[in-house]
């Protein structure tokens, strides 16, 4: 399958983009700018009431198929100063997928059915897809694709792989309180660091029936005041990752007996809240899409098994809400160095021609 892409606007729309970077829900110029370059294209789309971001549709009728880039970029201290980048690449999704909805403004008979654009706001904060699908714009969708730039390490330059095998994470803060006392007589208190100690050596022995990889670790904790009182507050979090779904279920279920099992003796462990993003969830009938528009643009050669990650992606979300009945994502091979999020990252730009041919081909050959 031939198909014509506008080289030099992909390039432009990415230097455009890439140092102009914005935080999630913050990403206001960035907002403009897509709707700017759909206006250009005559392709309609429809704003967040209350949260950047868009939708833009092309095409009627069914299967309807969704086509996802995020849009939000990270704070990071960089050459000695703060500031908001694009090192996760999402500049250069928003690159390809403009050129996926300039391809299909000009070829919109081309389009099976009815094609849904989303520019996703906060994925970095796993926090941007569940607010699009509350928003009730975007509905029920067939099938919905995404994509992600690859470490090379993970995916070598002019290879792809047809879904990213993203797990599940979790984190908790929670806060644990006691009783507090003079250090001298410990036992009219109870000491919150005792509880957390004990409640840390219980996530440390969870253990799952699986040769899965998963685990639980505490990432923060902060409690007292003084070197002679005994604490009665403090606060910390908890990651959990696990490969499937189910398998972090069964890590929460493990994890929350735990914090009921120290809540004893005066010690008290509340959960304040919650960040999840879903594990991939496989879906054959769109990797087998993916697949064929991956070698029809690389050739079998340049399909590659997909790459274990210890990576999460809120994109996830659609299908495990229910909005979309199929789904997956596609990891493009573009020589990335030395890795994802971190400042100064570099890739093969010219890989971007590639991952919007095999977008604008995965879309074509979909049906319901």
């Amino acid at each position: 399958m031939t198909t014509l892409i506008n080289e030099k606007q992909i390039l432009a729309d990415f230097e455009y983009l890439h140092p102009r970077g914005e935080t999630a829900f913050n990403e206001v110029n960035t907002t403009n700018y897509l709707a700017k370059r759909l206006d250009e294209m005559g392709v309609s789309y429809e704003r967040f009431d209350d949260f950047t971001g868009l939708i833009a549709t092309i095409g009627s009728g069914t299967p309807i198929i969704g086509l996802r880039s995020d849009i939000d970029a990270l704070k990071q201290e960089y050459q000695g100063k703060t500031q908001v980048l694009h090192s996760c690449g999402h500049d250069s999704h928003m690159s390809m997928v403009l050129a996926v909805a300039s391809y299909y403004a000009t070829n919109p008979e081309k389009v099976p059915g009815t094609l849904k654009i989303i520019f996703q706001p906060a994925e970095e904060t796993v926090t941007g897809a569940e607010r699009v699908i509350k928003s009730g714009k975007l509905g029920k969708l067939d099938y919905l694709y995404g994509l992600h730039v690859c470490a090379k390490n993970e995916v070598p330059d002019k290879h792809a792989e047809p879904i990213i095998p993203d797990i599940a994470t979790r984190t908790y803060w929670v806060t644990i309180t006691g009783k507090t006392a003079h250090a001298g007589r410990p036992e009219l208190g109870a000491n919150v660091i005792d509880g957390f100690s004990t409640l840390n050596e219980k996530f440390k022995q969870i253990k799952l029936d699986t040769k899965l990889p998963y685990s639980v670790t505490t990432t923060m904790i902060q409690a007292g005041e003084s070197s002679n009182i005994v604490p009665d507050k403090g606060t910390f979090a908890v990651d959990l990752r696990a490969r499937t779904n189910d398998m972090m279920d069964e890590l929460q279920a493990q994890a929350f007996q735990a914090m009921k099992d120290v809540s004893v003796n005066g010690i008290n462990v509340i959960l304040n809240g919650n960040d999840l993003s879903p594990a991939a969830i496989p879906s054959e009938p769109a990797i087998n899409n993916m697949k064929q528009a991956i070698t029809q643009v690389l050739g079998e050669d340049g399909l590659v098994e997909p790459a274990p990650t210890q990576g999460g992606d809120d994109f996830h979300f659609y299908a495990y809400d229910g909005v979309a009945k199929e789904s997956t994502m596609l990891g493009l091979g573009c020589d990335l160095t030395p890795g994802l999020h971190v400042p100064g990252m570099t890739f093969d730009h010219t890989a971007m021609f590639d991952g919007a041919k095999i977008l604008i081909n995965v879309i074509q050959m979909t049906e319901k």
